[in-house]
């Protein structure tokens, strides 16, 4: 796998997987995303909402280990001129859920990465409880998007899950539902990584 890092004039900073897949992450956040990545075991559920062009997940696919099975969920709508402005959406691409299949299956993940389209807060749903052995919220970025996100994702998790939330910087929506959701669920294992907006939140 090929990484490659750019930071654009506006400050955007992105990863590129196999020059080709392009995802709103830094250098940082790629690092604690594989290393999370390499410690799932053999026959591991990896969840994430929010998968835009499929950047995160296909380095899940990648990197995961024999069995592991990645399941994407992003609303994926037509015309991403629907998307709310509160959520912070990712830059416009057209077709965006083809570019991501085509991606997909540029690096030959059909049998690993699954795309589920919807809103995850309710597709989500479609996993048996205690199943999912890493989650990487990267959805909508309002504090009700992000609260839902969390509420759909916590009774999946297996006992010792992690949950990995992107976008969670001081004062920023995606923060304060982080903050208050693990408040509400009694969560005091919330932990940051130096220069990345990644946060590990580890369920009792």
């Amino acid at each position: 796998m090929k990484l490659d890092f750019v930071v654009e004039e506006n400050g955007m900073a992105y990863t590129i997987v196999n020059e080709s897949v392009k995802g709103t992450l830094n250098a940082a956040d790629t690092s604690v995303l594989l290393m999370h990545y390499n410690q799932m075991k053999v026959n591991s559920v990896y969840l994430e909402t929010g998968s835009y062009l499929g950047c995160s997940g296909i380095m899940a696919g990648l990197t995961a280990k024999h069995g592991t099975l990645v399941y994407c969920h992003d609303i994926w709508v037509k015309d991403m001129q629907e998307l709310s402005e509160d959520g912070i959406p990712p830059p416009t691409v057209t077709d965006y859920f083809y570019e991501f299949y085509k991606n997909v299956k540029k690096n030959g993940l059909e049998h690993v990465v699954i795309p589920i389209r919807g809103d995850s807060s309710y597709t989500v749903g479609i996993h048996g409880d205690e199943t999912i052995d890493l989650a990487f919220i990267d959805g909508d970025h309002s504090y009700d998007g992000v609260m839902k996100d969390l509420e759909a994702v916590l009774p999946k998790m297996k006992p010792g899950g992690i949950i990995l939330c992107h976008d969670c910087r001081e004062g920023s929506e995606v923060a304060r539902g982080i903050y208050d959701f693990a408040k509400a669920h009694d969560i005091d294992s919330i932990e940051g990584f130096k220069n990345s907006s990644i946060v590990r939140i580890i369920p009792k």
